[in-house]
């Protein structure tokens, strides 16, 4: 089968779950506006990266597609979802998107669990990092349903309401360094791309840091993270 497009991809999220435009705006949904922003986003990356844009944003629709079958186990079940319709190769975008630089450790929040966390170990541990899975992983971390925020602002939402783990400032760290490298290979700030975000959060981008940094180095904060790997393995 030929690559993802992106038309193909807005269907194949869409479908079954976005009828009409109303339906985008139902509280359930606004899983698929943070894919739209992500395939946006990913594609103005890519574009300044002289990569193929068009293959950018498909991988940003789908990466969440697992959503519309649960949301807590959407990464395993995205990419079985993805190689059901034929797209094996373009379904590693559902399991690498949460995982930095496809580390396990690099993740927000806390470790996936039981199978979960067997499958995508696995799958990780074997396939190698591609810059499409850098970008997704960066348009992860600063879009929202609503558009675009700053990696500050989304993760000291993120760890507001998920709590802070052992390896959460080690991945907040590692998310910094990621924009980095993006930075330096595009040869711009990655919020330059991106107008639409508001001026008052640009400007709060370094207190938004350190309340983050505080929060990710609060002992008392800090959750026991014991996921169960004795899943089974990917097959």
């Amino acid at each position: 089968m030929e690559k993802l497009s992106s038309d193909t991809a807005l269907e194949l999220l869409i479908k079954d779950v976005i009828h009409n435009k109303k339906e985008l705006e139902i509280q359930k949904n606004r899983w698929v506006k943070h894919c739209i922003f992500v395939a946006i986003a990913a594609g103005r990356i890519a574009r300044k990266l002289n990569l193929d844009e068009d293959y950018a944003n498909a991988l940003g629709y789908i990466h969440d597609i697992g959503r519309k079958i649960s949301h807590n186990n959407h990464p395993v079940l995205g990419y079985k979802y993805m190689i059901e319709n034929g797209y094996e190769k373009d379904a590693r975008s559902c399991l690498t998107h949460s995982f930095i630089d496809n580390d396990i450790n690099l993740t927000a929040g806390p470790l996936p669990t039981d199978e979960a966390y067997e499958i995508i170990s696995e799958y990780l541990a074997n396939t190698e990092l591609t810059i499409y899975d850098n970008i997704i992983q960066m348009c992860d971390l600063f879009c929202l349903e609503t558009g675009f925020t700053t990696v500050e602002r989304r993760l000291l939402d993120i760890t507001k309401r998920k709590g802070v783990y052992p390896h959460s400032l080690k991945h907040f760290e590692s998310a910094l360094a990621l924009k980095e490298r993006l930075e330096n290979q595009m040869g711009c700030s990655l919020y330059s791309l991106f107008p639409e975000i508001k001026p008052e959060i640009l400007a709060a981008t370094e207190s938004d840091r350190q309340k983050l940094i505080e929060l990710l180095q609060s002992p008392e904060l800090m959750k026991p993270e014991e996921p169960n790997n004795s899943g089974k393995a990917l097959k």
